[in-house]
């Protein structure tokens, strides 16, 4: 899935969640003060598997201050790349 796509995605439900329009958001938007607790945090993995097909953890977005930083761990996961590790994929080719 396209980054941009997932940081819509991010947006849009971080926005349903935090009951506010997702024009009140921007990928700056930090997820604490937009309300987003531990329970929030499970429920936007949830569906956010469900949309990308890939399993998401949920302490991705207790871990990440905003919307682009979770977009962006949520881009690698689903392009095949570990988020854990943003240089993993750099690093497979080396013998």
């Amino acid at each position: 899935m396209e980054p941009d796509k997932i940081r819509k995605l991010v947006i849009e439900k971080t926005a349903n969640l935090a009951g506010i329009k997702p024009d009140e958001i921007t990928p700056e938007s930090n997820l604490e003060a937009l309300g987003l607790d531990s329970a929030d945090a499970v429920v936007l993995a949830m569906e956010i598997e469900q949309e990308t097909g890939r399993e998401i953890e949920v302490g991705l977005f207790l871990r990440c201050e905003t919307v682009a930083e979770a977009a962006e761990e949520i881009a690698r996961l689903t392009s095949g790349g570990d988020a854990a590790k943003p240089d993993a994929a750099a690093n497979s080719g080396e013998a």
